[in-house]
């Protein structure tokens, strides 16, 4: 809720690019009345509703229902004593609902409790991930090929490229921490789900993988403990190592 948002007894709404979503929920966050959300490119829009709606929760049955139960197995051994229930309104932070949205790149369904998710027609599609070698080529993973495990350092020593360079952090108070940047070279590739075969829809990311011989960061020392590896896009025309030299530079972890 922003500044700008108007909410009065029976609706909130706030001015701003929403997107799109529209759902009727069973009741509101630990509200038991239910309420009708509206987005729709721009504007969201909620409605409180009058009624409320109430669910089922089993409950112990009482002494003389458990004697009448009994009574009813002996008469009739067919008999099978029915879950005995009562009911009260939601109450909860996140009551069902029913609907249908955009999130991203996919199309989703709210039914209750679960949802349907489909990917939209230009929702990325993984297609491969590669990785440098020393010899200057490229060894790639992709859907028909799983399990490179281009992670596992010791066991592509002989065949990735791999460098070892020294790296230093200043933590924002001034402590300086060194350590060594273990790097490798990788390349990932997307495609549109529904033009896999236009090669000039594919979204190409190429970056150096980075794992410090010590943790690093503002954190290091905490509880939370500092930043072990990461990743760092490449640009073009870049080495390897001018790229981790301006992560150095620009990154604050």
């Amino acid at each position: 809720m922003s500044d700008k948002t108007i909410k009065t007894k029976y609706f909130k709404f706030t001015p701003t690019w929403s997107g799109f979503d529209i759902k009727y929920h069973i009741a509101g966050y630990f509200e038991s009345k239910p309420m009708l959300q509206i987005y729709f490119i721009w504007g969201k829009l909620f409605l409180y509703l009058p009624w409320k709606h109430y669910k089922k929760v089993e409950r112990e049955s009482t002494l003389k229902e458990k004697r009448n139960d009994k009574l009813s197995v002996i008469t009739n051994p067919e008999y099978k004593p029915k879950k005995k229930y009562y009911k009260i309104p939601y109450n909860e932070c996140d009551p069902p609902r029913y609907g249908v949205c955009i999130h991203m790149d996919s199309l989703c369904f709210a039914l209750g409790d679960k949802t349907k998710i489909y990917d939209l027609p230009w929702a990325l599609d993984w297609i491969r991930t590669s990785c440098l070698t020393k010899n200057n080529t490229w060894i790639h993973e992709t859907k028909n090929n799983r399990g490179m495990n281009f992670w596992d350092i010791e066991k592509w020593k002989d065949t990735l490229f791999i460098e070892n360079h020294p790296y230093r952090y200043i933590t924002k108070s001034g402590e300086i921490q060194d350590c060594i940047a273990t790097i490798k070279v990788r390349e990932m590739e997307w495609r549109p789900k529904w033009f896999k075969w236009l090669k000039w829809t594919r979204k190409v990311h190429k970056d150096i993988e980075i794992d410090f011989s010590d943790d690093i960061g503002e954190k290091k020392g905490t509880w939370k403990g500092g930043c072990t590896g990461c990743s760092y896009q490449m640009l073009q025309g870049e080495t390897p190592y001018e790229t981790l030299k301006r992560m150095e530079r620009e990154r604050k972890f």
